[in-house]
Protein backbone atom coordinates (compact mmCIF):
# COMPACT_ATOMS: atom_id res chain seq x y z
CA UNK A 1 0.00 0.00 0.00
CA UNK A 2 0.79 3.81 -0.63
CA UNK A 3 2.86 5.46 2.02
CA UNK A 4 2.87 8.94 3.67
CA UNK A 5 3.97 11.62 1.66
CA UNK A 6 7.26 13.02 0.68
CA UNK A 7 8.79 16.05 -0.86
CA UNK A 8 7.46 15.50 -4.00
CA UNK A 9 4.31 17.68 -5.30
CA UNK A 10 2.35 16.81 -1.86
CA UNK A 11 -1.27 17.65 -1.74
CA UNK A 12 -1.56 20.59 0.84
CA UNK A 13 -5.80 21.30 0.57
CA UNK A 14 -8.66 19.84 -1.00
CA UNK A 15 -12.32 20.64 -1.65
CA UNK A 16 -14.24 18.38 -0.85
CA UNK A 17 -11.81 18.01 2.14
CA UNK A 18 -10.26 14.69 3.28
CA UNK A 19 -12.68 13.08 5.78
CA UNK A 20 -15.45 15.77 5.19
CA UNK A 21 -19.40 15.08 5.50
CA UNK A 22 -21.26 17.19 2.63
CA UNK A 23 -24.97 17.56 2.93
CA UNK A 24 -24.84 17.94 -1.05
CA UNK A 25 -23.17 16.68 -3.63
CA UNK A 26 -20.19 18.84 -4.85
CA UNK A 27 -19.85 20.68 -8.07
CA UNK A 28 -16.12 20.09 -8.50
CA UNK A 29 -12.52 18.46 -7.23
CA UNK A 30 -10.09 21.05 -6.64
CA UNK A 31 -6.73 19.55 -5.48
CA UNK A 32 -4.16 22.11 -4.04
CA UNK A 33 -0.50 21.06 -4.05
CA UNK A 34 2.88 22.67 -2.74
CA UNK A 35 4.60 23.53 -6.31
CA UNK A 36 2.86 24.35 -9.64
CA UNK A 37 1.47 21.44 -11.57
CA UNK A 38 0.90 20.14 -15.41
CA UNK A 39 -2.78 19.51 -15.68
CA UNK A 40 -1.51 17.59 -18.78
CA UNK A 41 0.08 15.11 -16.36
CA UNK A 42 -2.81 14.80 -13.98
CA UNK A 43 -4.93 11.86 -13.46
CA UNK A 44 -8.01 12.27 -11.26
CA UNK A 45 -10.40 9.40 -10.60
CA UNK A 46 -13.57 9.76 -8.66
CA UNK A 47 -14.73 5.82 -7.21
CA UNK A 48 -18.36 5.02 -5.44
CA UNK A 49 -19.11 2.73 -2.65
CA UNK A 50 -19.53 0.45 -5.37
CA UNK A 51 -15.65 0.87 -6.68
CA UNK A 52 -17.06 2.22 -9.45
CA UNK A 53 -14.37 4.26 -11.30
CA UNK A 54 -15.05 7.71 -12.95
CA UNK A 55 -11.66 9.40 -14.34
CA UNK A 56 -12.73 13.23 -14.24
CA UNK A 57 -11.63 16.03 -16.69
CA UNK A 58 -8.23 18.13 -15.39
CA UNK A 59 -7.74 21.39 -15.77
CA UNK A 60 -5.78 24.04 -13.96
CA UNK A 61 -7.45 26.78 -11.71
CA UNK A 62 -6.72 30.86 -13.39
CA UNK A 63 -6.62 31.36 -10.03
CA UNK A 64 -4.13 29.40 -9.06
CA UNK A 65 -1.32 27.87 -10.71
CA UNK A 66 -1.06 25.45 -7.88
CA UNK A 67 -4.11 24.32 -8.04
CA UNK A 68 -6.21 21.61 -10.52
CA UNK A 69 -9.88 21.52 -10.84
CA UNK A 70 -12.34 18.88 -11.89
CA UNK A 71 -15.94 19.11 -12.54
CA UNK A 72 -18.24 16.66 -10.89
CA UNK A 73 -21.27 15.36 -11.78
CA UNK A 74 -24.78 14.78 -8.94
CA UNK A 75 -23.24 12.60 -6.85
CA UNK A 76 -25.75 10.61 -4.92
CA UNK A 77 -25.53 9.71 -1.22
CA UNK A 78 -22.86 7.65 0.22
CA UNK A 79 -18.77 7.15 0.28
CA UNK A 80 -16.51 8.45 -2.32
CA UNK A 81 -12.93 8.34 -2.94
CA UNK A 82 -10.80 10.69 -5.32
CA UNK A 83 -7.56 9.64 -6.64
CA UNK A 84 -5.29 11.44 -7.67
CA UNK A 85 -1.91 11.19 -9.77
CA UNK A 86 0.76 13.73 -11.06
CA UNK A 87 3.74 14.57 -11.98
CA UNK A 88 6.19 17.27 -9.50
CA UNK A 89 8.44 19.15 -10.59
CA UNK A 90 11.24 17.14 -10.58
CA UNK A 91 10.01 15.35 -13.28
CA UNK A 92 8.76 11.76 -10.39
CA UNK A 93 5.54 10.59 -10.97
CA UNK A 94 3.26 11.04 -7.40
CA UNK A 95 -0.23 9.92 -6.36
CA UNK A 96 -2.78 9.78 -3.74
CA UNK A 97 -6.24 9.31 -2.25
CA UNK A 98 -8.69 10.89 -0.27
CA UNK A 99 -12.03 9.62 0.91
CA UNK A 100 -15.54 11.94 1.74
CA UNK A 101 -18.99 11.45 1.98
CA UNK A 102 -21.95 13.01 0.66
CA UNK A 103 -25.55 13.04 2.56
CA UNK A 104 -26.99 12.82 5.98
CA UNK A 105 -27.06 10.00 8.23
CA UNK A 106 -24.78 7.24 9.10
CA UNK A 107 -21.92 7.11 6.94
CA UNK A 108 -20.90 4.05 5.29
CA UNK A 109 -17.33 2.80 4.52
CA UNK A 110 -15.28 4.70 2.87
CA UNK A 111 -14.25 2.60 -0.53
CA UNK A 112 -10.86 1.29 -1.22
CA UNK A 113 -8.54 2.24 -4.01
CA UNK A 114 -9.23 -0.20 -7.15
CA UNK A 115 -6.26 -2.52 -8.42
CA UNK A 116 -6.20 -0.62 -11.65
CA UNK A 117 -5.60 2.55 -9.63
CA UNK A 118 -3.52 1.21 -6.55
CA UNK A 119 -0.59 0.30 -8.11
CA UNK A 120 2.41 2.34 -7.83
CA UNK A 121 3.10 4.38 -11.24
CA UNK A 122 6.58 3.21 -11.58
CA UNK A 123 7.63 1.81 -14.93
CA UNK A 124 9.16 -1.24 -15.24
CA UNK A 125 11.56 -3.06 -12.30
CA UNK A 126 11.84 -0.70 -9.13
CA UNK A 127 14.51 -0.43 -6.40
CA UNK A 128 13.54 1.04 -2.84
CA UNK A 129 10.37 2.54 -4.72
CA UNK A 130 12.23 4.00 -7.42
CA UNK A 131 12.36 3.18 -11.22
CA UNK A 132 14.93 0.80 -11.50
CA UNK A 133 16.09 1.31 -15.59
CA UNK A 134 15.62 5.29 -15.85
CA UNK A 135 17.92 5.23 -12.81
CA UNK A 136 20.58 3.33 -13.76
CA UNK A 137 20.80 4.73 -16.95
CA UNK A 138 20.76 8.25 -15.39
CA UNK A 139 24.08 7.15 -13.29
CA UNK A 140 25.92 5.51 -15.76
CA UNK A 141 24.85 8.24 -18.28
CA UNK A 142 25.75 11.26 -15.93
CA UNK A 143 29.02 9.18 -15.09
CA UNK A 144 30.19 8.55 -19.11
CA UNK A 145 29.53 12.54 -19.60
CA UNK A 146 31.89 13.17 -16.42
CA UNK A 147 34.50 11.26 -17.51
CA UNK A 148 33.91 13.28 -20.75
CA UNK A 149 33.92 16.46 -19.33
CA UNK A 150 36.77 15.94 -17.45
CA UNK A 151 39.02 13.64 -19.78
CA UNK A 152 38.46 16.72 -22.17
CA UNK A 153 39.70 19.08 -20.05
CA UNK A 154 42.97 17.48 -19.35
CA UNK A 155 43.39 16.88 -23.46
CA UNK A 156 42.34 20.79 -24.16
CA UNK A 157 45.22 21.85 -21.09
CA UNK A 158 47.41 24.57 -22.53
CA UNK A 159 50.95 22.29 -24.00
CA UNK A 160 49.13 19.02 -23.59
CA UNK A 161 50.44 16.69 -26.94
CA UNK A 162 47.72 15.20 -29.39
CA UNK A 163 47.82 11.72 -27.94
CA UNK A 164 45.86 8.82 -30.16
CA UNK A 165 44.37 6.15 -27.81
CA UNK A 166 43.67 8.80 -25.55
CA UNK A 167 41.69 10.76 -27.93
CA UNK A 168 39.85 7.26 -28.89
CA UNK A 169 38.83 6.87 -25.24
CA UNK A 170 37.49 10.39 -25.05
CA UNK A 171 35.25 9.15 -28.31
CA UNK A 172 34.39 6.24 -26.62
CA UNK A 173 33.04 7.98 -23.63
CA UNK A 174 31.70 10.66 -25.77
CA UNK A 175 29.30 7.63 -27.31
CA UNK A 176 28.02 6.61 -24.00
CA UNK A 177 27.53 9.50 -22.66
CA UNK A 178 25.09 10.88 -25.78
CA UNK A 179 23.24 6.91 -26.01
CA UNK A 180 22.59 6.33 -22.23
CA UNK A 181 21.39 9.53 -21.93
CA UNK A 182 19.27 9.47 -24.46
CA UNK A 183 18.39 6.07 -23.51
CA UNK A 184 17.36 8.04 -19.72
CA UNK A 185 14.97 10.56 -21.86
CA UNK A 186 13.28 7.48 -23.10
CA UNK A 187 12.96 5.83 -19.51
CA UNK A 188 12.22 9.16 -17.78
CA UNK A 189 9.69 9.64 -20.31
CA UNK A 190 7.88 6.35 -19.66
CA UNK A 191 7.99 6.30 -16.67
CA UNK A 192 6.39 9.96 -16.02
CA UNK A 193 3.69 10.03 -18.88
CA UNK A 194 0.11 8.92 -17.31
CA UNK A 195 0.29 5.62 -19.42
CA UNK A 196 3.49 4.59 -19.24
CA UNK A 197 4.43 5.08 -23.18
CA UNK A 198 5.71 7.05 -25.83
CA UNK A 199 3.00 7.54 -27.79
CA UNK A 200 -0.19 9.93 -27.50
CA UNK A 201 -0.27 13.50 -25.70
CA UNK A 202 0.96 12.52 -22.60
CA UNK A 203 4.32 11.79 -23.49
CA UNK A 204 4.51 14.98 -25.62
CA UNK A 205 3.37 17.06 -22.47
CA UNK A 206 6.16 15.15 -20.06
CA UNK A 207 8.39 16.18 -22.37
CA UNK A 208 7.27 19.62 -23.03
CA UNK A 209 7.69 20.18 -18.79
CA UNK A 210 11.01 22.06 -17.44
CA UNK A 211 12.07 19.34 -16.37
CA UNK A 212 11.14 17.44 -20.04
CA UNK A 213 13.11 20.31 -21.77
CA UNK A 214 16.14 20.09 -19.04
CA UNK A 215 16.41 16.02 -19.88
CA UNK A 216 16.13 17.08 -23.86
CA UNK A 217 18.82 19.75 -23.42
CA UNK A 218 21.01 17.42 -21.67
CA UNK A 219 20.74 14.51 -24.47
CA UNK A 220 21.19 17.18 -26.83
CA UNK A 221 24.04 18.95 -25.70
CA UNK A 222 25.67 15.21 -25.20
CA UNK A 223 25.04 14.54 -28.97
CA UNK A 224 26.39 17.90 -29.62
CA UNK A 225 29.45 16.83 -28.02
CA UNK A 226 29.85 13.71 -29.37
CA UNK A 227 29.46 15.47 -33.01
CA UNK A 228 32.46 18.43 -31.91
CA UNK A 229 34.85 15.49 -30.80
CA UNK A 230 34.36 12.86 -33.12
CA UNK A 231 33.63 14.66 -36.72
CA UNK A 232 34.23 18.20 -35.85
CA UNK A 233 37.41 16.77 -34.13
CA UNK A 234 37.57 19.90 -31.84
CA UNK A 235 38.06 19.09 -28.15
CA UNK A 236 37.78 22.42 -27.28
CA UNK A 237 34.29 22.83 -28.75
CA UNK A 238 33.43 19.13 -27.35
CA UNK A 239 34.45 20.38 -23.63
CA UNK A 240 32.34 23.35 -23.56
CA UNK A 241 29.24 21.18 -24.79
CA UNK A 242 29.64 18.71 -22.35
CA UNK A 243 29.94 20.82 -19.40
CA UNK A 244 26.81 22.60 -20.72
CA UNK A 245 25.11 19.13 -20.47
CA UNK A 246 26.42 18.82 -17.07
CA UNK A 247 24.94 22.54 -15.95
CA UNK A 248 21.58 21.33 -17.44
CA UNK A 249 21.62 18.27 -15.22
CA UNK A 250 21.70 20.63 -12.03
CA UNK A 251 18.37 22.13 -13.32
CA UNK A 252 16.77 18.98 -13.17
CA UNK A 253 15.57 16.29 -10.31
CA UNK A 254 15.17 17.70 -6.67
CA UNK A 255 17.13 20.63 -7.34
CA UNK A 256 14.64 21.64 -9.99
CA UNK A 257 11.76 21.40 -7.40
CA UNK A 258 13.40 21.61 -3.55
CA UNK A 259 15.20 25.46 -3.17
CA UNK A 260 15.86 26.02 -6.64
CA UNK A 261 18.12 28.97 -6.07
CA UNK A 262 20.21 27.04 -4.18
CA UNK A 263 20.17 23.63 -5.46
CA UNK A 264 20.65 23.93 -9.03
CA UNK A 265 24.01 25.82 -8.22
CA UNK A 266 25.13 23.18 -5.89
CA UNK A 267 24.45 20.30 -8.00
CA UNK A 268 25.77 22.27 -10.99
CA UNK A 269 28.85 22.87 -9.08
CA UNK A 270 28.75 18.83 -7.48
CA UNK A 271 28.90 17.38 -10.95
CA UNK A 272 31.71 20.00 -12.65
CA UNK A 273 33.88 19.33 -9.41
CA UNK A 274 33.02 15.16 -10.00
CA UNK A 275 33.85 15.88 -13.65
CA UNK A 276 37.35 17.12 -13.06
CA UNK A 277 38.34 14.01 -10.26
CA UNK A 278 36.95 11.27 -12.12
CA UNK A 279 38.19 12.92 -16.00
CA UNK A 280 41.23 13.29 -14.55
CA UNK A 281 41.95 9.57 -13.10
CA UNK A 282 40.64 8.60 -16.96
CA UNK A 283 43.55 10.60 -18.29
CA UNK A 284 46.36 9.42 -16.00
CA UNK A 285 45.04 5.76 -16.87
CA UNK A 286 45.02 6.48 -20.40
CA UNK A 287 48.26 8.43 -20.15
CA UNK A 288 50.04 5.28 -18.42
CA UNK A 289 49.09 2.99 -21.48
CA UNK A 290 50.50 5.93 -24.45
CA UNK A 291 53.97 4.81 -25.70
CA UNK A 292 56.48 6.56 -23.41
CA UNK A 293 54.22 7.70 -20.89
CA UNK A 294 57.08 7.57 -18.32
CA UNK A 295 59.93 9.29 -20.34
CA UNK A 296 61.96 12.15 -18.79
CA UNK A 297 59.31 12.14 -15.77
CA UNK A 298 56.63 13.20 -18.16
CA UNK A 299 53.65 10.53 -16.46
CA UNK A 300 54.60 11.60 -13.07
CA UNK A 301 54.44 15.70 -14.00
CA UNK A 302 51.09 14.25 -15.24
CA UNK A 303 50.14 12.81 -12.34
CA UNK A 304 50.83 15.88 -9.78
CA UNK A 305 48.80 18.61 -11.96
CA UNK A 306 45.99 16.02 -11.69
CA UNK A 307 46.33 15.70 -7.99
CA UNK A 308 46.14 19.19 -7.81
CA UNK A 309 42.94 19.21 -9.62
CA UNK A 310 41.74 16.73 -7.55
CA UNK A 311 42.30 18.03 -4.65
CA UNK A 312 40.35 21.20 -5.25
CA UNK A 313 37.36 18.82 -6.86
CA UNK A 314 37.20 16.71 -3.79
CA UNK A 315 36.95 19.75 -2.09
CA UNK A 316 33.97 21.45 -3.84
CA UNK A 317 32.42 17.71 -3.98
CA UNK A 318 32.19 17.42 -0.29
CA UNK A 319 30.95 21.06 0.49
CA UNK A 320 28.51 20.78 -2.52
CA UNK A 321 27.54 17.67 -1.51
CA UNK A 322 26.60 18.66 1.90
CA UNK A 323 24.88 21.76 0.92
CA UNK A 324 22.01 19.56 -1.01
CA UNK A 325 22.18 17.08 1.96
CA UNK A 326 20.95 20.57 4.18
CA UNK A 327 18.63 21.53 1.52
CA UNK A 328 17.09 18.28 0.93
CA UNK A 329 16.55 16.47 4.46
CA UNK A 330 14.45 18.59 6.89
CA UNK A 331 16.69 16.92 10.08
CA UNK A 332 20.00 15.62 10.05
CA UNK A 333 18.14 12.41 11.55
CA UNK A 334 16.66 11.73 8.23
CA UNK A 335 20.29 10.27 7.19
CA UNK A 336 18.96 7.48 9.69
CA UNK A 337 15.47 6.97 8.76
CA UNK A 338 14.30 7.45 5.36
CA UNK A 339 15.22 5.89 2.33
CA UNK A 340 16.88 8.93 0.96
CA UNK A 341 19.09 9.40 3.99
CA UNK A 342 20.66 5.61 3.52
CA UNK A 343 21.76 6.36 0.01
CA UNK A 344 23.33 9.73 0.79
CA UNK A 345 24.85 8.00 3.66
CA UNK A 346 26.27 5.19 1.52
CA UNK A 347 27.28 8.19 -1.13
CA UNK A 348 29.33 9.46 1.92
CA UNK A 349 30.91 6.17 2.68
CA UNK A 350 31.67 6.22 -1.30
CA UNK A 351 33.36 10.00 -0.72
CA UNK A 352 35.39 8.39 2.35
CA UNK A 353 36.90 5.87 0.64
CA UNK A 354 37.66 8.03 -2.71
CA UNK A 355 39.58 10.49 0.20
CA UNK A 356 41.45 7.85 1.54
CA UNK A 357 42.96 6.96 -2.33
CA UNK A 358 43.84 10.86 -2.96
CA UNK A 359 45.46 11.05 0.61
CA UNK A 360 47.16 7.44 -0.44
CA UNK A 361 48.34 8.86 -3.74
CA UNK A 362 49.19 12.35 -3.28
CA UNK A 363 51.37 11.41 0.16
CA UNK A 364 52.40 8.13 -0.38
CA UNK A 365 52.90 7.41 -4.09
CA UNK A 366 53.69 10.48 -5.84
CA UNK A 367 56.53 11.48 -3.82
CA UNK A 368 57.95 8.21 -4.26
CA UNK A 369 57.07 8.12 -8.12
CA UNK A 370 60.04 7.11 -10.63
CA UNK A 371 59.97 6.54 -14.17
CA UNK A 372 59.89 2.46 -13.89
CA UNK A 373 57.10 0.86 -15.46
CA UNK A 374 56.17 -1.10 -12.34
CA UNK A 375 55.75 2.00 -10.21
CA UNK A 376 53.49 3.36 -13.40
CA UNK A 377 51.58 -0.30 -13.52
CA UNK A 378 51.52 -0.08 -9.45
CA UNK A 379 49.79 3.59 -9.88
CA UNK A 380 47.61 3.16 -12.48
CA UNK A 381 46.06 -0.09 -10.90
CA UNK A 382 45.14 1.86 -7.87
CA UNK A 383 43.63 4.61 -10.11
CA UNK A 384 41.56 2.00 -11.75
CA UNK A 385 40.20 1.15 -8.12
CA UNK A 386 39.47 4.32 -7.57
CA UNK A 387 37.47 4.39 -10.77
CA UNK A 388 35.36 1.76 -9.59
CA UNK A 389 34.29 3.38 -6.42
CA UNK A 390 33.37 6.36 -8.40
CA UNK A 391 31.45 4.38 -10.53
CA UNK A 392 29.36 2.73 -7.67
CA UNK A 393 28.98 6.40 -6.60
CA UNK A 394 27.22 7.13 -9.52
CA UNK A 395 25.17 4.42 -9.87
CA UNK A 396 23.88 5.48 -6.58
CA UNK A 397 23.15 9.37 -7.50
CA UNK A 398 21.35 7.94 -10.34
CA UNK A 399 19.40 6.11 -7.35
CA UNK A 400 19.19 9.04 -5.07
CA UNK A 401 17.45 10.87 -8.14
CA UNK A 402 14.38 8.91 -7.92
CA UNK A 403 14.05 9.20 -4.38
CA UNK A 404 12.17 11.35 -2.47
CA UNK A 405 13.35 13.23 -0.11
CA UNK A 406 11.58 13.02 3.65
CA UNK A 407 9.12 15.47 3.86
CA UNK A 408 7.05 15.61 7.59
CA UNK A 409 4.52 18.36 7.17
CA UNK A 410 1.94 15.87 5.50
CA UNK A 411 2.52 12.76 7.22
CA UNK A 412 -0.56 13.34 9.58
CA UNK A 413 -3.27 14.43 7.16
CA UNK A 414 -6.41 11.94 7.79
CA UNK A 415 -7.24 9.87 5.01
CA UNK A 416 -4.56 11.01 2.58
CA UNK A 417 -1.80 8.46 1.05
CA UNK A 418 0.40 9.23 -1.58
CA UNK A 419 3.06 6.57 -3.71
CA UNK A 420 6.19 8.84 -4.36
CA UNK A 421 8.98 7.66 -7.07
Amino acid sequence: MWGVAYAHATLVSAEPAAGSHLAASPSRVRLVFSEPLEPALARVALVDGRKNVTSLAVASDPHDVHALIAPVGALADGAYRVVWRVVSADGHPVGGSLAFWVGAGQASAAPGVPAELDAPPTWGPAIVGAPAIPALLRGLGLGSLMSLAGLLLFLSWPGEPQRRRTSRIAIALAVSAALLLALHTLAWTMNASPDHSLTGGGAAAVLSSHVGRAELWRAGLALLALWALWLARRESLALLFAVAALLASGASGHSAAMHPVWAIPAKAIHLLAGAAWLGGLVFLVARARERGADAEGGFARDAQRVSAVALIAATLVVLSGAAQALLFLPSPLDLFRSTYGAITLAKVLGFLVLIAFGAYHRYRVLPRMSVGSAMVTRFTGSLRAEIAVIAIVALLGGLLAYVSPPHHEMADMPSMHSHPE
